[in-house]
């Protein structure tokens, strides 16, 4: 929820453990930018000095050790082409529907990769001693604009107790947020894009971004049926598919095949085919069933304590009779 002026934002989150968490996120103020601007300045010096790369120097680096070089470098030029033609194959038009959807999912697949393409260099560039730096400077304007609701107070004292709970799921989103807010990042992006634009006007896709068929479930990119997981599923009967029946849904696998959830002996669940569920013994030569043989619980040790017992048997006591006693004298 945010406010009329948009320099509040109320927070619904959770934390690990699911209990509800309600923070408030406030617009940094100058002297907040100031305090981040210290920590800026404090991150940039201690990188320098335990050795971190400035940004200017990082490409010479990435290109000595052949992390990012001139193949690299034709690569990530031939994406941006390739994306680009696509993207102006959708907003032109003019083609087959089905010749466009492939050229959107294209366009999809094209992006997944380019993201890994940048990933190596974007990680390097975090790295360096500005990345550093600009982390320690976001890091601090977070802690500044997480706002305890009641009290109005930020909810972290210092920078230590921030970075005990940065993993947090609701201090994550609050930092998300905070990004959209700071930076005029677009919460819709990836609804904006070309790609999912098309998908979405032609119901390809739901509100999620999600594939589904023209009776609105949702399917793979193939068209096979699939849950809110994302597995295989299928309906026992054409009126429970058209109704959408949950209790008409059984599990499959990718080749349509009913699959159940089984618990082997050593407590581990799988998926398998019914068909082999419950499976069937072996034959002999003569087409009899053949038992498992079954392996007796500790034979090792029972003949290991038989054993015992007989060396333990076969030593012979010696007679009272025929021990001698030395009898010492002074």
């Amino acid at each position: 929820m945010t406010d009329e002026n948009n320099k509040e934002r109320i927070i619904d989150g959770t934390d690990k453990e699911g209990n509800a968490i309600k923070t408030l996120l406030r617009q940094p103020t100058p002297q907040d930018y100031r305090d981040s601007q210290v920590q800026y300045n404090e991150a940039f010096r201690k990188a320098l000095d335990s050795g971190a790369l400035l940004r200017q120097k990082l490409t010479d680096y990435m290109r000595e050790q052949g992390i990012w070089d001139e193949e690299k470098q034709k690569e990530n030029d031939r994406f941006i082409e390739d994306i680009g033609a696509r993207e102006e194959a959708l907003k032109a038009g003019g083609i087959r529907l089905t010749d466009a959807k492939v050229v959107a999912l294209e366009l999809r697949d094209l992006r997944a990769d380019f993201r890994n393409l940048l990933a190596e260099k974007n990680a390097l560039d975090t790295n360096s001693a500005e990345g550093q730096a600009d982390n320690a400077r976001f890091s601090e304007l977070v802690r500044l604009c997480i706002i305890d609701p009641d009290t109005r107070q930020p909810r972290f004292p210092d920078q230590q107790a921030y970075d005990a709970q940065g993993d947090e799921p609701w201090v994550v989103e609050a930092a998300s947020e905070l990004a959209s807010m700071i930076y005029g990042l677009d919460p819709d992006y990836d609804k904006n894009l070309e790609e999912n634009k098309f998908l979405k006007e032609f119901n390809f896709v739901d509100d999620k971004l999600r594939f589904v068929n023209d009776d609105g479930h949702l399917v793979d990119m193939e068209g096979r049926l699939i849950n809110e997981d994302g597995r295989f599923v299928a309906y026992r009967t054409e009126e429970g598919k058209e109704k959408q029946d949950p209790e008409q849904l059984y599990f499959v696998d990718r080749g349509g095949e009913e699959v159940v959830l089984v618990t082997g002996d050593d407590g581990e669940e799988e998926w398998v085919k019914i068909s082999l569920k419950d499976r069937k013994p072996f034959l002999d030569d003569k087409n009899k069933p053949i038992e498992a043989p079954v392996k007796a619980e500790n034979s090792e040790e029972e003949s290991v304590e038989e054993s015992v017992e007989e060396d333990t048997s076969s030593e012979k006591p010696v007679s009272a009779k025929k021990r001698k006693t030395t009898k010492t004298t002074n």
